[in-house]
């Protein structure tokens, strides 16, 4: 009883958490419009049409509406690693056409020394997808600053080899009992195990944790994390992700629960980027075990 008691209350505190990647958007019900629910949501007819490229006013139930104005986040979009497993036919040139990259991108980004791959090789491209910044329009130059800020103090430091940011996940999944192989795929799809990345929403290092949900999670543990550190970075990244298994008893929901955030996931369900993020990173995981 005393651990159910323990695992609802980190669900809750779990659901205010922000992640970069949660979005502000509603489930359509049935009887609902969009004069209604512009009118409910303080915005116009207009600029829900032109936030879901609608051509007029009829929506569906159960359709995903994206909500402009001050007082939601904006929508827009990111790149994410996803994996292409290589067939029999395939090359890079005809791959590199194919996936959008030249070949020299791909061998750079798969760390490969010739052009010779094989059936059944795992080559990592980036894909564009839809996303939201997890700020309002009216604060996104404070954040805007602040990520320049902060990539600004990165390029003046020294950063840690990808070997030894490996070395800190592998050390601090090891402490907080999160299998190793999900939390290097994990950083591997959020940063490439790099420290220097930030995104445009201020999303800090190897495993993409913004300073807000850095700030929840050390009221939530009773510490502090410098998220310009690679040391504290990682473990904010893995803690995070070891309170979301613990909390809600699936990997699949706990890498929701990171991209979208649960709070999200509970209001409108899975989005497709979301299903995408997760399928990436279990594919990874093969290459990590």
């Amino acid at each position: 009883m005393q651990r159910s008691v323990r695992t609802i209350g980190l669900l809750v505190l779990l659901a205010a958490v922000l992640t970069a990647a949660a979005p502000s958007v509603i489930r359509i019900h049935r009887g609902d419009t969009l004069s209604g629910l512009a009118a409910k949501y303080g915005t116009s007819v207009s600029a829900l049409q032109r936030a879901n490229h609608l051509s007029g006013t009829t929506i569906y139930a159960g359709d995903l509406l994206a909500i402009p104005g001050q007082n939601v986040q904006a929508t827009s979009t990111r790149t994410v690693s996803a994996v292409y497993v290589v067939r029999a036919g395939d090359n890079l040139t005809k791959l590199g056409r194919k996936l959008g990259h030249s070949v020299a991108w791909l061998k750079a980004r798969n760390h490969l020394r010739s052009s010779t791959i094989v059936i059944g090789q795992h080559l990592v491209y980036g894909v564009r997808v839809a996303a939201a910044a997890s700020v309002a329009p009216t604060v996104i130059g404070g954040v805007t600053q602040s990520a320049a800020y902060h990539r600004q103090v990165l390029r003046s430091r020294t950063m840690p080899s990808r070997s030894h940011v490996r070395d800190l996940i592998r050390a601090s999944a090891r402490r907080h009992g999160v299998p190793t192989s999900l939390a290097l795929a994990l950083s591997y799809q959020e940063s490439g195990f790099q420290q220097r990345v930030v995104s445009p929403v201020d999303a800090i290092g190897v495993m993409q944790v913004l300073p807000s949900t850095g700030r929840s999670l050390g009221r939530m543990h009773g510490r502090s994390y410098d998220l310009l550190k690679a040391e504290d970075n990682v473990e904010a990244g893995v803690t995070l992700i070891s309170d979301l298994l613990r909390a809600t008893g699936s990997v699949q929901k706990a890498l929701a629960g990171y991209y979208q955030g649960l709070g999200s996931l509970s209001r409108v369900g899975y989005l497709p980027q979301t299903k995408a993020y997760i399928n990436n990173i279990l594919l990874l995981r093969t290459q990590f075990a």
